[in-house]
């Protein structure tokens, strides 16, 4: 995560506290995005250092409740936290950050899957856990 986050700040000339949070942003709205059960499964599949970013509040309500957010959501939360307002650079600072989450909860991306398919993968990756 700490290697994403010094990544992302050299890249897209931001200071690394805010691309911390700005990693933090969108796993939170991906969260919210997901349905709760498959938050549930996510946030247990998320590193520790993940998740150790939400408090107990935030994490019953990623389990609780579902929002109906877009990528556009996503792209406008970066903008606030980042201060970027080039939507190109936002565009690929928001594909950077969902494919470290794929990463990190072992989606596997093989089969072409893309960012607008991300949140659908989560319920599979909820799924193919639940049989294991």
């Amino acid at each position: 995560m700490e290697s994403m986050v010094g990544m992302i700040a050299k890249s897209f000339g931001i200071d690394p506290r805010l691309a911390s949070m700005a990693t933090g942003a969108v796993t939170k709205m991906f969260l919210q995005k997901s349905t709760p059960q498959n938050a549930s499964n996510i946030l247990q599949s998320l590193p520790r250092n993940i998740t150790e970013q939400f408090n107990e509040e935030e994490k019953k309500q990623f389990t609780s409740n579902q929002e109906n957010l877009d990528r556009y959501d996503i792209v406008k939360k970066l903008s606030e936290v980042t201060g970027i307002k080039d939507i190109d650079k936002l565009d690929q600072l928001t594909n950077l950050v969902l494919d470290n989450i794929k990463q990190n909860t072992q989606i596997n991306t093989a089969d072409g899957i893309d960012k607008e398919e991300l949140f659908i993968a989560m319920r599979d990756l909820y799924r193919s856990n639940k049989q294991v």
